[in-house]
């Protein structure tokens, strides 16, 4: 056997970097395994001299152990191309589970955001419905980067402008009944209070005016609503609980009465200083001014002397009488009375005159107040 190194297959000589010859290598790539398990290896060359019997075994110890070498790497290969063929389609699926995972979120996203608009929609309407300054502040606090954020501050920039407008024209104004329409479609109005004052003062007015037990009811029910301040609640009480308690005279009370008026008329008719005296209170407010009995008696007897006055002739209606009584025993009166003036000049007409008076006589039946009825 030659010394130099030989291929474990056909036994031909290779040099010392190579395992199997260059015609073994090529006839394994392409049919190793075939031939391998058909038996049909590669002979010896005829040239080459047989090996004995024992040296013969070694090689063929040699081809198995090598051919088991070979095998490996080849199982290895195929592995490995396996191993990449499972991962391109782990890949792949990968890949393809991604995007449809992608597609879900950008669904349930597109979803969920047409489901916000709408719900955005309806709360905006919701806002245009109320149409209030603070209607549209809440839409800017639920969105504040919303789709009608711009609009709904344009609107409440208009409403406020309106508002001052409004304001600043209502409080000019002395016809309560505004500020009562104003206060209902501006509930909210930051002029409440300053609202509050102004009512009470004109409701004050009014009740002063009237001056009769319903009046003050209504302004003691106008505080309990909350409607105006009521700086003057404790005089309304005292005047209501007193002005509830009057009664209407009729019958027999209602007579004397007329008695008592035929006789004050008829003395004021008169001009008798001595006597008109006795029928007016001490302290009584004449027509326009509170004065003094004598001071009283003296202004009737100065207007005769200035307007040349002769006579002047009461005549009662008793029909247009209306009295009450209060608590205290002070009568008060509406009647109407005829009034004639003759002249002492002789070229002036008399003057013949209709009057409607408001009286009030006293418990003592004294005239304490006498006046034109609508006069203040």
């Amino acid at each position: 056997m030659s010394d130099s190194k030989q291929c474990p297959f056909c036994s031909r000589p290779i040099r010392e970097d190579e395992n199997i010859c260059e015609e073994c290598k090529d006839h394994m790539d392409h049919q190793y395994t075939t031939d391998f398990l058909d038996g049909n290896l590669p002979t010896q060359s005829d040239s080459e001299p047989k090996a004995e019997s024992e040296e013969v075994v070694e090689p063929s110890i040699e081809i198995e152990n090598e051919a088991e070498e070979i095998i490996v790497p080849v199982s290895e290969t195929t592995t490995k191309k396996r191993s990449k063929i499972s991962k391109g389609v782990l890949f792949l699926i990968f890949g393809s589970i991604l995007l449809i995972i992608i597609g879900v979120i950008g669904a349930l996203n597109i979803a969920h955001t047409r489901d916000s608009d709408e719900r955005q929609e309806m709360f905006w309407m919701k806002c245009v419905e109320e149409n209030t300054p603070l209607s549209y502040s809440k839409y800017l606090v639920r969105y504040p980067e919303g789709n009608f954020a711009e609009e709904a501050e344009k609107r409440i920039r208009a409403s406020r402008e309106a508002e001052v407008q409004a304001w600043e024209k209502l409080r000019k104004s002395s016809d309560i009944n505004a500020f009562y329409a104003y206060l209902s479609e501006n509930p909210k109005t930051p002029h409440l209070d300053q609202i509050r004052i102004i009512m009470d003062s004109l409701s004050w007015n009014t009740t002063l005016k009237d001056n009769t037990a319903d009046a003050y009811k209504a302004y003691l029910e106008n505080i309990d609503l909350g409607n105006i301040t009521g700086s003057h609640k404790n005089e309304a009480k005292e005047k209501y609980d007193y002005l509830s308690q009057i009664v209407v005279l009729s019958g027999a009370s209602l007579e004397s009465l007329k008695l008592d008026l035929g006789d004050f008329f008829k003395k004021l008719s008169e001009n008798k200083p001595k006597d008109l005296l006795k029928k007016f209170a001490p302290k009584a407010f004449y027509y326009t001014a509170e004065m003094s009995s004598t001071e009283i008696v003296a202004t009737i007897t100065k207007e005769y002397s200035d307007k040349k006055i002769k006579k002047v002739t009461y005549t009662l209606q008793p029909e247009s009488i209306l009295a009450k009584q209060d608590n205290a025993g002070v009568v008060f009166v509406e009647l109407s009375v005829g009034k004639e003036i003759v002249y002492d000049i002789k070229k002036k007409k008399n003057d013949n005159l209709k009057q409607n008076l408001l009286l009030e006589f006293n418990s003592d039946k004294l005239v304490q107040s006498i006046k034109v009825k609508g006069s203040k």
